[in-house]
């Protein structure tokens, strides 16, 4: 991975020499903060790359993904909860769209069938993010359609629905008289609340908290909602080069886009969750994220280490296991041959038949032994224990004729 990113660093520094000026189209939404954003980033790819940068004003996130997948366009931003298509890979997230509610009553609701029945409700332009994900809100909490009626116009509604940037002071004036909706009180978020009932099964949104006092008197105490990443995308079959070089541009500016909302900060970073994103990363966003990140051998060179270690430990110690138990074995072999030594150097001794048959029996017994203990494994079918074999039949032999000798001597006697 570190040797590709130097590969494309390489090719970028030298390749650029003989490059001519290249020219991207960025369309977008008017909307802010993605407005001062693609401004900035036009200003800055400019400024620091030397690249031509065209703006284009489309007409909503399906169209502009469409302009994309047709060539007509380089890059956009939408958000994370647009549906997914081919043909489009995504960079990073640039920061969370927040959802808002906002409904007029004079007092708090309590439950979303209050919310809406026998209201006007505003949820965006068909199409929109804000409108499929009202669409899917509807038919996690089942609501009954005929009872409400769902309003194409923005201000002249009970409801209005949608994803955006934080609501600046200024345009808070546009919804007095409105109550900011909770889908759930903070205190169970954590704890199987409404709002992660509905991430779980809308997974392109994830709970958010619009903390106390950010609205003033609509937040005397914290919102809980959603947000849906605005990502930038750009064209499947845009160089990974050009996109390596715009996403490291883009972190190593950030401060240039953090000052444009202060939601920026949250999502504009190289630690994001790549799980999360609709569309596939980007190869050269991963190739600079992953940067610094070790190769395969660096990654598991100290597991390795210590595995080895580990095997050389088990190897040594079975070696040693292994030795004992030779060793052992033998050892128990010798008490073997000492006894059988004792009968031999004990022969000359014997004056007795009764004697002599005692010993016959003593190294038979002893041979059962040995079989018994070389069945269990306590003892090695080796040369030392095929040479005590023969060696006791030997002995048995010499007491044997022993007997003879003294059966003999009685004889003579009577």
């Amino acid at each position: 991975m570190k040797y590709l990113a130097v590969a494309l660093l390489v090719f970028t520094l030298f390749g650029s020499c003989s490059e001519t000026k290249k020219k991207f189209s960025i369309i977008y939404s008017p909307d802010e903060p993605i407005g001062e954003i693609v401004k900035t980033m036009k200003e800055v790819i400019e400024r620091e790359l030397g690249h031509e940068v065209e703006l284009i004003i489309g007409e909503g996130s399906l169209a502009n993904l469409d302009s994309l997948t047709k060539g007509r366009a380089d890059f956009t931003i939408v958000e994370n909860y647009v549906p997914f298509r081919t043909g489009v890979k995504s960079l990073f997230p640039f920061y969370p769209q927040v959802f808002h509610i906002f409904y007029r009553s004079d007092s708090e609701v309590k439950t979303f069938d209050e919310l809406v029945y026998g209201k006007k409700v505003y949820i965006g332009p068909e199409g929109s993010s804000s409108y499929r994900f009202m669409m899917d809100i509807f038919n996690f909490f089942q609501v009954d359609m005929t009872k409400f009626e769902v309003t194409p116009n923005v201000w002249e509604n009970d409801v209005f629905c949608g994803f955006t940037d934080i609501v600046k002071a200024e345009d808070l004036a546009l919804f007095e008289g409105y109550r900011l909706y909770s889908f759930d009180e903070v205190a169970n978020y954590g704890k199987g609340s409404i709002a992660e009932g509905i991430s779980l099964k809308y997974p392109g949104a994830q709970p958010f908290i619009i903390p106390v006092e950010t609205y003033g008197s609509l937040t005397e105490k914290p919102v809980l909602t959603f947000e849906s990443d605005a990502v930038l995308i750009a064209r499947e079959d845009l160089s990974d080069e050009i996109v390596y070089d715009i996403t490291k541009l883009i972190f190593r500016d950030k401060p240039e886009f953090t000052r444009i909302s202060p939601l920026i900060s949250i999502d504009l970073t190289e630690n994001f969750d790549r799980k999360k994103l609709n569309f596939p990363l980007a190869e050269g966003s991963r190739v600079y994220l992953d940067r610094d990140e070790p190769t395969l051998l660096e990654r598991y060179a100290e597991l390795a280490g210590v595995a080895f270690s580990i095997l050389i430990a088990l190897t040594s110690g079975l070696v040693s296991f292994s030795k004992w138990r030779s060793q052992a074995k033998k050892d128990r072999v010798d008490v073997f041959y000492k006894e059988l030594m004792d009968i031999k150097n004990e022969l000359p001794k014997i004056a007795t038949l009764k004697e002599a048959a005692l010993q016959v029996n003593k190294i038979k017994q002893a041979q059962n032994k040995a079989f018994e203990m070389l069945m269990d494994e306590k003892l090695t079918a080796d040369e030392s224990f095929r040479i005590y074999m023969e060696l006791s039949k030997e002995t048995i032999n010499d007491v044997k004729l022993k007997m003879k000798r003294i059966n003999a001597q009685n004889l003579s006697k009577n």
